[in-house]
């Protein structure tokens, strides 16, 4: 009776772990995904010279800034921020690109014409 006993019991904890492994194998469904990596070397535009423009009706106030670019930039978008300090002054000017031949005008009208007392770094941003 007791080899009969131990026969149950372990054919009896085979089917549990059959039970069990089934469980614990059954398929999950995953939709399709994308994933991946790429990279790409940044450069910088090359600007040889930034000229301010003084607002007509007063010299103390900034008109606009021309940058010239020995980097053809045609086709990118480019913003120009002003800031004193670390604090951005106003808000980024958006800036029209002129045509390329060996150099090119990149030209920031400010609307609001802050003073030249109010930043003291001037900054270019050319993405696409």
């Amino acid at each position: 009776m007791r080899k009969f006993t131990k026969l149950v019991a372990v054919a009896g904890f085979a089917g549990l772990v059959a039970i069990g492994g089934e469980a614990f194998t059954a398929s999950n469904t995953v939709p399709d995904s994308i994933a991946g990596y790429g990279q790409s070397a940044v450069t910088g535009a090359t600007i040889t010279n930034i000229a301010y423009t003084s607002l007509g009706t007063d010299a103390s106030k900034l008109a606009s800034v021309v940058f010239t670019s020995s980097t053809d930039v045609t086709g990118k978008n480019a913003t120009m921020t002003l800031r004193l300090g670390s604090a951005v002054v106003g808000t980024p000017y958006s800036c029209t690109l002129g045509s390329y031949s060996s150099t090119m005008t990149i030209t920031c009208a400010t609307a609001d014409n802050p003073d030249y007392t109010a930043f003291d770094t001037t900054g270019l941003t050319v993405a696409q």
